[in-house]
C-alpha cells in the first residue's frame, strides 16, 4: 500500500510538470490582432501565446500557502523568459484578498513562487479576468509578463524591466505631507525576516478609474495585480504583506459624477479618501488606505500614517495609464512607501528632494527615488527594490517600533535573516582611483543570498557630475550574487567610460556605504545590513598602472610600472601592493605575479609562458581597497621563444632562462612540451649535488609550463636546473644572491 501511494505521488508530481510545459507557445508579434491600447513598449521582448485551459488545470493543483512552504510545493510552473529560456518555479496560492472577498470572486487568484533553476528568484503572479500577470525578482534581471495590450488575455509579452519603455510618456510628480513631529527611533535595526507583518489595505477608486478599466470586477482585478506586485517587493525587502479588505467592492465607484472624489486633484483626494474610508469601511476595519484615480497629478501621501487613526487613509495615486510596472512599482509602491515612513532618496536641486534622505545621485533609481521624471535621470524607471536607507533607517523602525507596529497581524515565517560581516572601516583612498568593497554573509537556513552596496551619504544637492561636500556620487544597482562591488562598475573600468551616477571622488571627503544582504525567501524575506565609513583625499592619486597599459606585445620577464601618486604617504599610507594578471580581458585576475611587494612604482615579474591576446595587469593596495588595471588588453607571447602551432601548443621542446636572475629567494622556471611526456625537473648546486626536485618523472601533456622555485633554505651561490622530457634534455645556470 505504501509503495502504491508513493507511485501515485510521483505520477502526480510528474503530471504537474507536464501540464506546465504545455502552457506557453512562442508566436510572432504580427501574427495576431491587437485588441486594445498597447501600454508597454519594451525595446526587446518575447511574444507568447497562453493556453488558458492548461494554465487553469495547473493552477487548480496549487496548494494554499498555509498548508505547505513554497520551497516544498510539488506544483511547478514553467514561464517564458525574455532570453528564450523557460524558468521553473515551485508555487503556492497566496491570496492578497481577504477570505470573504476571495470567496466572492474565485476567478481572481494570486500566487507566490520560488525559483528552481534560479533559487534567488521570487515570483508573484495572478490570473484574473484581465489575464495573466507575473513579476520575477532576480539578480539575473527583473522580468515581467503582461498581456500584449489592454483587453488581451491570450497573447503576452515577456520582457526585462531594463528593456521597458512606456508607450505613453511618463509624467509623475510626488508630494508628501510634512510631518510636524517626525518619528525618532532609538532602536537600531540591522536585520529582519523572522516575522511577517500583514496589513489590511483599503483601495478606493474614482468613478473615472473604474470606467477606464471597464467596471467593478476588472477594476478589482487591476487592483489585485497592483497589490500583488507591491507585496512581492515589500515581502522581500521588509517582510510586509498587504491584503485587500473584505468589503473592498464598497469603495470601487462607478460614476465619476456621484462618487465622493475629485479625480484630478491629489491634495483634495487625501482628505476625501480619509473621510470616505472611515465612513464606509470604518476606522477599525483597515490599516492603510489609498485611492486610485486617472488624474495625471502623480501621487501624494501622508508620511508615517499606517495604523494612525484619522490619517491612515491619506494616500492617492493618479495616472492616465494605470497599468503594469510603472504604475505598480514607480507610482503606487512609491506612494505607499511614504505611508510606511519612507522619504524621497534623490539628491537633486529640484523634484521634491528630501535632504536628510537624499542618498542617491541625480533622479535616484530605487522605488523612493524619481527615476525617469527628474533630470538628470539615471534610468527610465525605478529598479523594484527599496534603498537600504529607506528600509533600515525609516521603514523597519516604523513598522517594528513605531505606529506601524500597532495594527498588523504578525506571524512567524520560520526564516532567519543572514549573518553578515563587513571589513573594518577607516581607510583613506586616493582621488580618481577605482576601489572595491567586499562583504560576506552566511544564511542560517542555507538560502542563496544576494548582495548590494549602496552609498548613504547625504550632502549638498546638485548634478551627479559636479558634487560638493559629502554628496552621494554612486548610484545603487539591483542586488547581485557577489558580495564585492567595484567602483565604478567593471565595464566602465575596462572601457574607460563613465556611467551617470558613478563618479570617483576627486577631493577630500567622507564616504559612507551600506552593505545589505537578502535571502529572497518567498513569502517573507530575511534581510540584514550594516554600514562602513572611510575617506578620500585630494593629496594622493590617481594611482595608475603605467606599463603594460596599452596594446603591446610582451612575454617572459617584464617590469610592471605604476604611478604611486603619493599613496605611500599619509593619510593613504599604502606600503605594499599585490600584482595580478588577467587573461580574459580583465574579468578575472587569477594569476598572482607578486603577492606583496613594496609600493615603489615598479616590480620585475615573469609572465606565464602562454599565448594570449586579452591580458591585463591589476595592481591593488594591501590593507586598503583601491586598485587600477591596464587601460587596454595586451598580448603575451611564450616567454621561451617557442612559437605555438595552430592549436596553441608548442612546436618543439624548450627550456627558458629563469626570471628574475639573479634572484632572492624566488624565481620562475618555464618550459615547453610539444607532446605528452614524462618530465623530471631538478635543481643542482655548483658541485652537482641535488638541491631540489620540482617534478619527478611525472606525465605532463603538451603545453607551456611555469614553476615557482623557492630557494629560501639554500645559501647564496650558483645553481643549475635541468629538465628531462623523453629524449629532450637541457639545463641552465641561475644565481641566488641573499
Amino acid at each position: 500500500m505504501k509503495f502504491l501511494l508513493s507511485v501515485i505521488l510521483i505520477i502526480t508530481a510528474l503530471c504537474t510538470t507536464i501540464f506546465s510545459n504545455n502552457i506557453w507557445q512562442d508566436v510572432q508579434p504580427g501574427s495576431f490582432t491587437i485588441k486594445g491600447t498597447v501600454y508597454f513598449a519594451p525595446v526587446s521582448y518575447r511574444t507568447v501565446q497562453l493556453n488558458r485551459a492548461e494554465l487553469l488545470n495547473l493552477l487548480r493543483t496549487a496548494p494554499m500557502e498555509s498548508s505547505v512552504r513554497v520551497k516544498n510545493s510539488n506544483t511547478i510552473i514553467s514561464l517564458p523568459m525574455p532570453n528564450g529560456t523557460m524558468a521553473r518555479f515551485r508555487f503556492v496560492e497566496s491570496p492578497v484578498m481577504a477570505p470573504e472577498l476571495a470567496a466572492q470572486y474565485p476567478e481572481i487568484k494570486t500566487y507566490l513562487g520560488q525559483g528552481i533553476d534560479d533559487q534567488n528568484a521570487v515570483i508573484r503572479f495572478d490570473f484574473t479576468p484581465l489575464g495573466f500577470h507575473a513579476m520575477v525578482l532576480s539578480n539575473n534581471g527583473t522580468v515581467f509578463i503582461d498581456p500584449f495590450s489592454m483587453n488581451e488575455t491570450e497573447y503576452y509579452m515577456s520582457y526585462y524591466r531594463d528593456d521597458f519603455r512606456p508607450a505613453i510618456e511618463k509624467n509623475f510628480v510626488c508630494l508628501t505631507e510634512s510631518d510636524s513631529n517626525p518619528p525618532v527611533y532609538s532602536n537600531i535595526i540591522s536585520r529582519t525576516g523572522e516575522q511577517l507583518r500583514t496589513y489590511r489595505l483599503a483601495v478606493a477608486t474614482t468613478g473615472e478609474y473604474t470606467t477606464l478599466l471597464g467596471g467593478q470586477v476588472p477594476t478589482l482585478a487591476n487592483i489585485v495585480t497592483t497589490v500583488t506586485r507591491i507585496t512581492g517587493v515589500y515581502e522581500t525587502d521588509m517582510a510586509v504583506r498587504l491584503v485587500l479588505i473584505a468589503n473592498q467592492m464598497d469603495i470601487i465607484y462607478t460614476n465619476g459624477g456621484s462618487d465622493p472624489y475629485t479625480n484630478n486633484n491629489g491634495s483634495a483626494l487625501l482628505s476625501e479618501n480619509q473621510n470616505n474610508l472611515d465612513n464606509v469601511i470604518g476606522n477599525a476595519n483597515y490599516d492603510i488606505g489609498h485611492v486610485f484615480s486617472t488624474g495625471g497629478f502623480g501621487g501624494i501621501a501622508g508620511l508615517s500614517v499606517v495604523c494612525v487613526t484619522g490619517n491612515k487613509g491619506r494616500g492617492a495615486t493618479g495616472s492616465t495609464s494605470p497599468f503594469g510596472d510603472p504604475w505598480a512599482i514607480d507610482y503606487v509602491a512609491h506612494e505607499m512607501g511614504h505611508q510606511f515612513s519612507g522619504n524621497h532618496t534623490q539628491n537633486n536641486t529640484s523634484c521634491n528632494a528630501n535632504p536628510p534622505t537624499a542618498w542617491e545621485p541625480g533622479s535616484g533609481i530605487t522605488i523612493m527615488g524619481y527615476a525617469g521624471v527628474c533630470s538628470p535621470s539615471l534610468a527610465n524607471n525605478s529598479i523594484p527594490y527599496l534603498h537600504g536607507g529607506n528600509i533600515f533607517v525609516e521603514m523597519l523602525p516604523f513598522t517594528q517600533f513605531g505606529n506601524g507596529n500597532s495594527c498588523p497581524v504578525t506571524t512567524n515565517t520560520g526564516n532567519a535573516p543572514p549573518d553578515i560581516t563587513i571589513p573594518p572601516a577607516g581607510w583613506t583612498i586616493p582621488k580618481s582611483t577605482p576601489f572595491s568593497l567586499t562583504g560576506t554573509a552566511t544564511d542560517p537556513n542555507n538560502d542563496p543570498l544576494t548582495y548590494s552596496w549602496e552609498q548613504v551619504n547625504t550632502g549638498p544637492q546638485g548634478h551627479p557630475n559636479a558634487p560638493s561636500g559629502n554628496a552621494p556620487i554612486f548610484r545603487p544597482f539591483s542586488p547581485v550574487n557577489d558580495g564585492t562591488r567595484l567602483f565604478p562598475k567593471l565595464s566602465d573600468i575596462l572601457n574607460n567610460t563613465q556611467t551617470l551616477g558613478e563618479l570617483l571622488p576627486t577631493y577630500d571627503r567622507m564616504l559612507k556605504f551600506r552593505f545589505t544582504v537578502r535571502d529572497n525567501r518567498a513569502g517573507g524575506g530575511g534581510i540584514s545590513s550594516d554600514e562602513i565609513v572611510f575617506f578620500a583625499t585630494g593629496t594622493a592619486g590617481p594611482f595608475l598602472v603605467t606599463f603594460p597599459n596599452t596594446n603591446v606585445t610582451i612575454g617572459g620577464g617584464q617590469t610592471v610600472t605604476w604611478d604611486v601618486a603619493n599613496t605611500t604617504a599619509a593619510p593613504v599610507s599604502c606600503a605594499n601592493v599585490k600584482i595580478t594578471l588577467s587573461t580574459d580581458g580583465g574579468n578575472t585576475f587569477p594569476t598572482v605575479l607578486a603577492a606583496n611587494t613594496p609600493n615603489d612604482g615598479s616590480e620585475a615579474v615573469t609572465l606565464p609562458a602562454i599565448e594570449n591576446t586579452t591580458a591585463r595587469i591589476k595592481i591593488e593596495a594591501i590593507d586598503n581597497v583601491f586598485f587600477d588595471m591596464s587601460n587596454a588588453n595586451f598580448t603575451i607571447t611564450a616567454s621561451i621563444g617557442i612559437q605555438p602551432n595552430q592549436n596553441g601548443t608548442p612546436v618543439e621542446f624548450g627550456l627558458s632562462q629563469n626570471f628574475p636572475n639573479p634572484f632572492n629567494p624566488v624565481t620562475i622556471l618555464s618550459f615547453a612540451l610539444p607532446k605528452k611526456s614524462a618530465v623530471t625537473l631538478k635543481v643542482y648546486d655548483a658541485l652537482g649535488r641535488e638541491a631540489a626536485v620540482l617534478i619527478n618523472n611525472e606525465i605532463r601533456t603538451e603545453g607551456y609550463y611555469s614553476y615557482e622555485f623557492d630557494a629560501s633554505r639554500l645559501p647564496s651561490g650558483i645553481y643549475y636546473y635541468r629538465i628531462e622530457a623523453g629524449d629532450f634534455v637541457d639545463s641552465k645556470k641561475m644565481i641566488l644572491i641573499k
